[in-house]
């Protein structure tokens, strides 16, 4: 176990007993902390490192763990302190709810006449204001509105009622809108009947100039029927001369190019005559060539045969000849031996040729 001195006035902690109790450390923490510090640089201190060996490298890593093993016994224990903090804290959040709760709804019951009347009077004074914004937007008079339209929102703000009883403090103001609303209508109307008038005389003359436009437009189409009446006449005697001369034409075209056709044809005849000539000029030498390859080929052949069965009968004779002297035996008996050998019927025995 280790204990150091402190070279302040503070004490330093005990690092052992602080393993075994670490709730300790947290009954004064602002003097515990640097105690700490102290007896952990103490510790640090006084512990000598050993790499040389397998035992003082454990010894480093146990040095090592023991500040491990503290921090764990510290951080549980602060832990624990905390948790019963917050379940203290958990208890009085509640009764803080519960006071809130009901001071709120107590004081929303005893204000409860007022606000009623207060939303009374809100929804009384908004009727109100909508009643007077109402005739200020139906006075607003869009492009291009008819008289009709107009007379229409004339007869509807005429019925709205702005007397005392109906609006109340807002009657005088009421009854200034509704008059002024009332001349701007009345004014715009009077606008729109003269412009309808004026629309209604111009579209008379319109349609005056419309008719006289149409009257001078059939005069033209008249005109315009016998010229082009006239034009397709004289179009179709041209088109009659241009199409005999365009059938003259073709037709003396067709005989130049049936003549060209049959010089071409002449022509493609007598160069396929020629050809097929030589073609067959061609065939008849290929042919002769074959003919002459093939009796080639024959003759060296019939000579590799007999020249073959002459040196096949060259080695038989040598070989009866050998068989004569060697084994002592006649001409006849030698040469029977020799086919016999080369015809095979002789197992394991042969003439190299």
């Amino acid at each position: 176990m280790l204990q150091t001195t402190s070279k302040t006035q503070n004490s330093v902690l005990d690092l052992s007993t602080l393993r075994d109790n670490p709730a300790q450390y947290f009954d004064n923490p602002e003097v515990n902390f640097p105690s700490l510090q102290q007896a952990i640089e103490a510790d640090n201190e006084n512990f000598v490192a050993d790499l040389s060996t397998d035992k003082g490298r454990k010894a480093i890593t146990s040095h090592a763990r023991r500040c491990s093993t503290l921090k764990t016994a510290l951080d549980g224990a602060g832990k624990e302190k905390v948790a019963a903090i917050k379940q203290q804290a958990a208890v009085i959040d509640a009764q803080r709810k519960q006071l809130r709760d009901y001071l709120d709804q107590q004081r929303d019951q005893r204000r409860k006449p007022l606000t009623d009347w207060e939303e009374q009077e809100a929804s009384r004074i908004a009727s109100h204001k909508a009643i007077i914004e109402g005739m200020i937007q139906d006075g607003r008079v869009g492009f291009n509105e008819s008289s009709a339209q107009i007379q229409s929102r004339i007869d509807q703000i005429s019925a709205i009622d702005v007397s005392r009883s109906a609006l109340q403090e807002f009657s005088e103001t009421a009854e200034i809108k509704k008059t002024a609303v009332l001349q701007s209508l009345a004014a715009h109307l009077q606008a729109a009947i003269q412009s309808e008038q004026q629309a209604k005389e111009l579209a008379e003359l319109r349609a005056q100039k419309e008719e006289q436009e149409r009257v001078a437009a059939q005069e033209r189409a008249k005109h315009e029927a016998e010229q082009l009446a006239h034009r397709q006449a004289e179009e179709a005697r041209i088109a009659e001369e241009q199409r005999k001369l365009e059938a003259e034409r073709i037709e003396r075209e067709k005989a130049e190019a049936a003549a060209r056709a049959a010089q071409q044809a002449k022509r493609e005849a007598e160069a396929k005559a020629e050809r097929e000539r030589q073609e067959l000029i061609e065939q008849q030498r290929l042919a002769e060539e074959k003919r002459l390859a093939e009796e080639r080929a024959e003759r060296q052949a019939a000579e590799a045969r007999a020249a073959d069965i002459e040196h096949r009968k060259t080695v038989n004779n040598a070989a009866c000849a050998a068989l004569m002297e060697a084994a002592s035996i006649g001409e006849d008996r030698a040469k029977k031996i020799v086919i016999a050998i080369a015809s095979g019927s002789i197992p394991n025995i042969s003439i190299n040729y």
